[in-house]
């Protein structure tokens, strides 16, 4: 038992040294009661969930310290009940992008998350992939495993200064055709300063969605929009492209929701999760031409008038965000449904 009365969860490791929780409280229950039991439709895919194992990090962070040594579909699902409890789930699986400094292969936890998407029904997985891999390998290994699109990462771009490379840095133009002659999801995360409101990820993103058809561009985290400005400012520039989707992962601000709802539109936003980050408690938000997270460790103290605060689960936090904004654009039964589960059902049956 932990000394707030809750019992450690199955598979759950100590904490760490730092103030840093993995556990379902009290609070987590009556907030998705209150607010969200009554939006959150019966069935949910999930198209942004990381399975992973710990050790695939050389210094692992405190949260994937703090919970389960080992993260494959049945802890996921165990797990997920903290935030969509009792819905039936489906999910897109892919591996956490580890550092390449780890010594982990790719090809090795590609393999492992494949063995865990087996016995999932209705299981789907994105292959982790580097910016070096053969195209040819990558299609033949894919096929093999089961998968049926990539999950590109920064980490993985030559250089020093990954969090600056450009889109062709980690997805270069020949995985771009490999995603296009199988009609392949790729889940993109935007990096630079300014996410989509940068002019080079723009033109790449225009570039990729037009040459290449066939390929399923989803931009994650409200297109990296955790600041909603950078939303409002550069997403525009790629409406009207067919091939591109944005998933609401992890972003607790309801305005950069709201702009994809305008933007690109309710039938191409998608519900993530981004496993295990929802599993963290803090919140996001945007702060001058920058973003800020929050969690535990470098949260100011509860007000004054609040001593009993404590953090949401940012996955918790997600939901409301995602709910204030549906709201204010009148969305119906039938778009909130397709915003959980149909325009990802439409997308990966493609």
């Amino acid at each position: 038992m932990r000394n707030d009365g809750l019992p450690r969860q199955s598979g759950e490791r100590e904490a760490s040294a730092l103030s840093i929780t993995w556990e379902l409280q009290e609070q987590d229950r009556e907030t998705f009661a209150r607010e969200l039991d009554a939006f959150v439709p019966d069935k949910v895919i999930d198209i942004h969930a990381h399975l992973y194992q710990a050790h695939w990090w050389a210094d692992e962070p405190p949260h994937v310290t703090a919970g389960p040594a080992e993260v494959g579909a049945k802890a996921y699902r165990e797990h997920m009940e903290w935030i969509l409890p009792g819905r039936d789930l489906e999910a897109l699986y892919f591996a956490y992008p580890f550092p390449t400094e780890s010594g982990e292969d790719t090809f090795a936890a590609n393999s492992w998350v494949a063995a865990q998407v087996a016995g999932e029904p209705n299981g789907r997985a994105q292959f982790l992939v580097r910016p070096t891999d053969d195209p040819d390998w990558v299609r033949e290994q894919a096929a093999a495993l089961g998968f049926s699109g990539l999950k590109p990462f920064s980490f993985y771009a030559p250089g020093e200064r990954t969090w600056d490379a450009e889109i062709p840095d980690y997805l270069p133009a020949s995985l771009m055709e490999a995603a296009n002659a199988d009609g392949w999801t790729i889940t993109l995360h935007l990096v630079r300063s300014r996410g989509i409101a940068d002019a080079s990820n723009q033109h790449w993103i225009r570039r990729y969605c037009e040459a290449y058809p066939n390929a399923q561009i989803i931009l994650d985290h409200c297109a990296r929009g955790f600041n909603p400005h950078h939303v409002l400012e550069g997403l525009p520039a790629l409406s009207g492209l067919s091939n591109l989707w944005v998933d609401t992962s992890s972003v607790c601000n309801s305005l950069a929701v709201s702009a994809v709802l305008d933007i690109i539109g309710p039938e191409r936003m998608l519900y993530g999760s981004d496993f295990y980050v929802s599993h963290m408690r803090g919140t996001n938000f945007g702060v001058g031409d920058t973003f800020l997270w929050l969690d535990e460790d470098n949260a100011p103290p509860a007000p004054v008038y609040a001593p009993d605060f404590r953090l949401p689960l940012v996955g918790i936090e997600n939901l409301r965000a995602v709910k204030a904004a549906v709201q204010l654009a009148r969305l119906t039964d039938s778009q909130i449904e397709d915003y959980f589960r149909g325009n990802a059902a439409r997308l990966l049956a493609r």
